[in-house]
């Protein structure tokens, strides 16, 4: 009898990595390497290991979406472990200062959509991710374990999903198209998180639809949802991802869809 109908699963090719897997690192390749899909639309972003750096959330994420049907290259940065050298605070030594290497911002190229992954330190996200968007025209997810907003990126210049920065503050060339938090470092990622970072990814994937934006009048007063940044509605404009909507004393736009009227 002729079968008319396989079982689903469906295969992915993937180049390993020549170098051998970092013990306290989940088997995860040393720093400076690369896992190479054979076709990839999806790149997630490991930070170099070390004993405060554990790959495990990696791991599981790159593995949760290969088994949703998302093809994905796993690069391992060569400096990720640091922070760049213009993060306020702290002390960067230029040798050991977070970085692109030439490679790296080619490998990053072929991808459609990136994702990365940071820790706990809301200083250093925000930093390492505008680094990696001045390298880096791409859409953007962010997965940490800080509890982060759009808002936080825009406030130093990069342009997010919701919330973008004045036009003459920005300073990357890609944008964050998802912040995905509470996915701590060396633990077990839920899979409620792997399912909230597919859905981040398919929603990032080009074409991107836009979003419904409700009407807001200017002189009206209005609050941003997720933070709750209120304040009287100084200008709108649209564009072609939907009506954005201006605060007077902010330099800051934020989109109508995540605005609540006052």
């Amino acid at each position: 009898m002729r079968v008319a109908s396989g079982i689903g699963r469906r295969c992915q090719y993937i180049d390993c990595r020549a170098e051998m897997g970092v013990g306290v690192t989940a088997g995860v390749a040393q720093r400076g390497t690369m896992s190479l899909a054979r076709n990839y639309d999806v790149l997630v972003i490991g930070m170099s290991g070390s004993r405060r750096h554990v790959f495990k959330p990696v791991c599981e994420i790159s593995m949760g979406l290969r088994e949703r049907g998302i093809e994905l290259s796993v690069m391992i940065l060569q400096t990720g472990e640091g922070v760049p050298i213009d993060t306020p605070g702290t002390i960067a030594v230029k040798s050991t200062s977070m970085r692109l290497t030439p490679m790296e911002v080619e490998q990053i190229k072929p991808a459609k959509v990136v994702i990365a992954h940071f820790g706990n330190v809301r200083t250093h996200i925000v930093y390492k991710v505008r680094m990696l968007l001045r390298n880096a025209d791409k859409p953007l997810i962010v997965v940490c374990q800080s509890p982060l907003d759009f808002e936080d990126f825009a406030k130093i210049g990069v342009p997010t999903r919701y919330v973008r920065p004045l036009e003459e503050n920005v300073g990357t060339r890609g944008s964050v198209a998802g912040v995905v938090t509470d996915v701590t470092r060396g633990v077990p990622c839920p899979e409620k998180k792997i399912d909230e970072i597919a859905r981040a990814v398919w929603e990032a994937m080009p074409p991107r639809e836009t979003e419904p934006s409700p009407v807001f009048e200017v002189g009206t007063s209005a609050r941003y949802i997720p933070t709750g940044t209120k304040g009287v509605i100084e200008a709108v404009e649209e564009n072609a991802e939907g009506r954005w909507v201006k605060f007077e004393g902010i330099d800051l736009w934020h989109h109508a869809s995540k605005l609540k009227q006052e």
